[in-house]
């Protein structure tokens, strides 16, 4: 499946400029360019910024719409963060053995990540 992220050859088309145009001024190889027009790679922020500049075109115009629906999923979830680690006392870090320090370092812990990931897969079937 080839998802369409950014709009960049439409707009470019648009504005009566080439991805030669484009390639030249965001200083990229003409093959970066053509990677972004099939959607193969996207750019970075910086480089969007500076194709939008020429462009002289929003930055948000220059990316595809991902048509998302707010439908609490954040809110639910910041929720059942507090409850996992207040009721059922789930710390957010742990620490664990770092080979190449050789110390004790404090991650994310595995545990409450994947049961925040199972919440969303509830949440997303309701």
């Amino acid at each position: 499946m080839n998802k369409n992220f950014n709009r960049i050859k439409k707009v470019v088309k648009e504005a009566g400029a080439s991805s030669r145009l484009i390639s030249l001024w965001v200083d990229v190889d003409y093959t970066t360019v053509s990677n972004w027009n099939s959607n193969k790679y996207q750019p970075n922020y910086e480089n969007l910024d500076q194709i939008g500049d020429l462009l002289q075109r929003d930055n948000g115009d220059l990316l595809e719409p991902q048509n998302r629906i707010n439908t609490g999923l954040a809110e639910a979830l910041e929720k059942e963060l507090k409850r996992l680690n207040k009721e059922e006392k789930i710390p957010f870090e742990i620490e664990k053995f770092d080979k190449k320090k050789g110390v004790n370092v404090k991650v994310n812990n595995p545990v409450l990540m994947e049961k925040l990931k199972q919440f969303v897969k509830h949440f997303k079937k309701l």
